[in-house]
This record gives structure tokens, sequence and C-alpha cells, in this order.
């Protein structure tokens, strides 16, 4: 632990515990349950409207918690992949507008190009690095970042600190989130009218905590069941007998289901009721306009398209801190393989593109620490060597020699090469597609 890095323990009013087969019929959004139904709801009122309609809507309907941009949104015109964090925060009536943890943490992502979507589950006990806009950084559970953000009044507030911590630990950069507060949660699955689940096994929670700071019994049969709002909180909040790992693929589970009901033709009376419940349940950087594009973008998404992936015991150990907490530890390594298989660069990997790299300088082990750099960008081939002809090359240069334009300005980017530096070349001889030759001015990028 650095000197600048430290833990620290939260005010006591911020911690209060809380107690078939894929089928190829299209969705109309990746953002499954709770932000579905919105998407569905927008897209329904207002995805055939031209553009002047939409602006109105955005600037005369009352929507105080939909955003009118994000800060670090995509870029939508080169099918950049959309990944938006989803929160639900556990905040007791008692508790008024005081920051809380966030319990639940799963990041939805959309590949425009590639048509594929994803959800990744992130266990609020891992316990991470949380860095601070003065340059300090926290270790603490990532589900205190959202309570340090607010409470720290750090830029962007708990949302961005969340954004923040998750980009540096796991290297998922993201454009928006939604915020849902737990009890909006269950009212929304009553406006729907319940929800189907089918259970593998019953579930028995005798510790499951109340409003009130005490516990109570909770049990659902397994099988199919029917659940309200009430039962579908016990089921997505229950840790006693999976722990962790078990509820997060709970709430996989009532997201997919909670799509599915919304999907229904019958959900159209309940729009307007819907549309009041989220518009006090959630708070999202959203706009109208992207939540429209969104579900246009989603349309094209078939279910078997879907990869969803959980940080569970096969990626994390478990430790107790100096504090006495028990918490998760990542293994950076298997995380990051985990991280490849959601957020995969559909371009990159329809290329296939082969790189040499050859160290031209006199470094040792230049190039095989920069075709580790590549291989973790997503680069599945490549090679590395040093240079044949001399080892005082000055400059970095990039050969292309191929089409595989994409990869090369992947490269190109990741080490902020100019154009000057990048040149076509045929080379019959050669079983590379780019050539990577690394010069004195070489620095490999930060991860």
């Amino acid at each position: 632990m650095t000197a600048a890095a430290k833990e620290e323990v939260l005010p006591q009013r911020a911690i209060k515990k809380s107690g078939t087969k894929n089928r190829k019929r299209r969705v109309p959004s990746l953002l499954f349950g709770l932000l579905i139904a919105l998407l569905v709801m927008v897209g329904i009122l207002v995805s055939n409207l031209d553009d002047v309609v939409v602006a109105f809507i955005e600037g005369y309907v009352h929507l105080p918690n939909i955003g009118s941009a994000s800060a670090n949104a995509p870029d939508w015109d080169k099918k950049e992949r959309i990944n938006i964090l989803l929160v639900g925060i556990d905040r007791r009536p008692s508790e008024g507008d005081a920051p809380t943890r966030t319990d639940t943490i799963l990041i939805a992502t959309l590949d425009p190009y590639g048509k594929t979507a994803g959800m990744l589950s992130i266990p609020r006990d891992l316990w991470v690095p949380i860095p601070l806009s003065d340059g300090s950084t926290i270790y603490d559970r990532i589900n205190t970042a959202y309570v340090y953000g607010e409470l720290k009044k750090e830029p962007g507030g708990g949302a961005s600190l969340l954004e923040n911590a998750i980009e540096y630990n796991l290297g998922v950069k993201i454009h928006y989130y939604v915020i849902i507060d737990f009890q909006g949660f269950a009212k929304i699955i009553d406006t729907l009218g319940g929800i189907d689940v089918s259970l593998e096994k019953p579930l028995y929670d005798p510790q499951f905590p109340t409003d009130d700071y005490e516990t109570m019994n909770v049990y659902i049969p397994a099988g199919q069941q029917h659940l309200n709002g009430e039962k579908a909180l016990w089921y997505a909040r229950s840790r006693y007998q999976e722990a962790d790992y078990g509820r997060m693929r709970h709430q996989q589970q009532l997201l997919m289901s909670i799509r599915d009901k919304a999907l229904n033709v019958g959900i159209l009376p309940k729009l307007p009721s819907l549309w009041g419940q989220f518009n006090r349940a959630i708070k999202t950087d959203l706009s109208v306009s992207e939540m429209i594009r969104l579900a246009n973008i989603g349309n094209d998404i078939a279910t078997d398209k879907i990869t969803t992936r959980t940080i569970d015991n096969n990626y994390v150990t478990s430790r107790t801190t100096s504090q006495g907490a028990s918490v998760l530890v990542p293994d950076r390594a298997k995380l990051e393989e985990l991280v490849n298989e959601v957020f995969f660069d559909a371009r990159l990997r329809a290329e296939a593109a082969r790189v040499e790299i050859l160290n031209g300088t006199t470094t040792p082990g230049l190039a095989q620490k920069m075709a580790e750099t590549l291989q973790r960008r997503g680069f599945q081939q490549v090679t590395y060597d040093n240079a044949q002809d001399k080892t005082d090359h000055s400059q970095t240069l990039l050969i292309n020699l191929s089409s595989k334009k994409y990869s090369a300005s992947l490269i190109a980017d990741l080490l902020g090469l100019p154009s000057s530096r990048i040149r076509s070349q045929n080379d019959p001889q050669s079983s590379a597609d780019l050539r990577l030759v690394l010069g004195e001015d070489a620095k490999l990028p930060e991860d």
C-alpha cells in the first residue's frame, strides 16, 4: 500500500447494514430489467417521432432524474461499444437522502457493430483501490465508492467516483449510469403486475433484513413462481444461502424476467403508471434521445448474443482486513480474462490481425512487454523479436502490410503515433499483417 493509499472507515450513518435454451427472438434493448421497461416505454411513445418532437419532449416533459447528456458519451457514429452502470441503492425510509452504499453493481454493455450484448455483476465486497480527485487512494469495498463520492464532494458525485473506480480496476470505461432505489424497484414490479421466475431450489432466509433494522423469515418454494415486488426484493437481496455470488445470479435472472414482462403487449395500458414510477425511482445521465437510440440498436441483438458473467469465487480470494472486515481480493490476471469475455472489440476480433513487434532499441524485453500489452487490449496473434537491421531506431514505426486498417488505427492511437509514422508496404514474404518497429521514443501505454 502506497503512502497515499489508506484504509478509511465511513461515518456510521453511511454504513448501516442491510441485513431453457437460448431463443432467437429479438429483444429491443440490452438494458434488461429495470432500464429495459423504460426503454421500451420511451421507444413505444416516441421512437417513430422526428428529432424536433424528441427535442420538445426532452425540453418540456417533466423528467427530473433523467439526464440531458453524459460527459462520457461514446462516439455513436463510430458504433463504439456502450457501457452502462446499473446501481441498486439500499436506502431505508428512515435514512432520507443520506448517502448509502450501493447494494447492487452491474455493468450492461452493448456493441452496435458486432450486435452483441453482455452483463457483468460485481460483488459489493470486492476490495479495490478507489482513486480520488486529489490524487490520493482509498482501499475499501467497491460498494463504498458511491458514498465516498457524495461525502467528499468528488466531481460528479458518487456515481462518477464509482465509474472511475470501475475503470481504474477493471479497465472498463463507463459511458452512462442508472441508479435505482430498491423501494422503487419493488413498486415497478408491482406496476408490471409481478414477474415470473423459475427457482432451481427454495429460497430460505431466517435473517432477512427489514426497514427497521430487524430481521424476518422469508421463504419462496422451488419451481415456477409469480413474484410481486416484495418477494422479488427477497430474491434479489438475500445472501443467506449462497452469499453474494448466488444473489448476483438471482439479480441477473430477475432482470431478464422483468425484460420479458416489459416486452409483453399487455404493458401498454400501464405505461403512464410506469413512467411515474421510473421518474421517482431512477436517476440517470441518459437523455431521452439516447434511450431511443439504445432501444433501436437493441432491436438487432438476438437473445443468444447476450453474454452474462459474474465475478464469483473463481476470480477472488477471501481475506480479512486490518479493520476486521471480510472482503474479496481480486485475482487481476483471471479478472482481466473475464472482462475480455464480455467487453471484447468485435471489429478487432473480426480483423484478426497478425502483429509482429520488432525491438529496434537496446532496451531488453521491450518488444515482449509491448506484445503483452497488445494482447491485453484484445490482439490475439502477436509475435515479437529484435529488429535485424539495427538497434538504434530513434522513432517508432507502424507498417501496414495488409488492409487491416482498424487494427492499425488502434495501435496508432494506443501509442500516440502521428500519421507520418504509419506506412503501407507490400511484403509477400511476411506472415504478419502489421509490423510495429519500436524506436527509442517508444513508451508502454498505461493499463
